[in-house]
């Protein structure tokens, strides 16, 4: 339980701090040219914002994820999974477009997902 609890607070968390990018579906009764034009601006809103793949880095003091974005500024977060499994979450720091991000997880622990989310 504590692990689920952890991980859907790790969620709304991100979510939150995302803005909240949320799609709403059209009914069925709406016109094809108002699902094209929604669909144009969703796709133009995303395609705004965009990451390179994040890298792992190694250091004295733990593990951590490095991640480069464009288009906003931004915050790399990094999922961390010590050996007796327990997870938990790292931010890094704001980072301008163009710009890099690094979580580090605590000693001993492991990246097991990382990202980035515009701020």
């Amino acid at each position: 339980m504590r692990i689920r609890y952890r991980v859907a607070a790790v969620s709304v968390s991100l979510a939150l701090a995302g803005g909240g990018a949320v799609s709403v579906a059209a009914p069925a009764s709406a016109s094809a040219s108002a699902s094209a034009s929604a669909a144009a601006s969703d796709s133009t809103a995303t395609s705004s914002f965009s990451c390179d793949t994040w890298r792992y880095e190694r250091g004295r003091r733990g593990h951590g994820a490095s991640i480069t974005c464009h288009g906003s500024s931004f915050t790399a977060y990094a999922v961390c999974h010590q050996p007796d499994g327990y997870l938990y979450v790292h931010f890094g720091n704001r980072a301008r477009s163009g710009g890099t991000s690094i979580a580090w997880c605590d000693l001993n622990a492991e990246v097991s997902e990382a990202g980035a989310f515009p701020v």
